[in-house]
């Protein structure tokens, strides 16, 4: 069960860090076309925040509760898995809050035609992005190193 969970864990934080990878290489190359081609992308990435992300982030709650709960070795205490736990729980207020907020902002500006203010909003996005992806890289480190164990 041990090897199911943890390949399951791995997945999820594989395709929140994945998807996010794919964002920064596309997005302003995307937006820079303007109008609908802007819209249409910041709308999917808009999508992605419900039926890629926060399943992925379910996912590996999930299974980061379940493997430290299954574990001989691990406990709540330790400092890795309260990394973890806080990289979900930021993540997650910061996606809902912030980075959806800009992103609905930004596509109903390309969609009206006005570029200069969508691409205001995705120079702030993307900022916020970066944080996220920041976040998650230093809670694979903490989990590689078992920080506090």
């Amino acid at each position: 069960m041990r090897d199911l969970l943890l390949v399951l864990h791995i997945v999820g934080v594989a395709t929140w860090l994945g998807a996010n990878v794919v964002q920064f290489l596309s997005t302003k190359r995307l937006v820079a076309q303007g109008g609908q081609v802007a819209a249409a992308w910041t709308g999917m990435t808009l999508l992605w925040g419900r039926v890629l992300y926060m399943p992925a982030a379910i996912l590996v709650l999930i299974t980061g509760t379940w493997l430290v709960i299954d574990s001989a070795w691990a406990e709540f205490s330790h400092t890795f898995v309260s990394i973890g736990f806080s990289v979900i729980i930021i993540a997650t207020i910061l996606g809902m809050v912030v980075i959806a907020k800009i992103g609905r902002r930004a596509t109903e500006a390309f969609a009206a035609g006005d570029d200069a203010a969508g691409n205001a909003e995705i120079n702030r996005l993307l900022s916020w992005a970066v944080l996220d992806t920041v976040l998650v890289v230093v809670a694979i480190i903490a989990m590689v190193g078992m920080w506090g164990v």
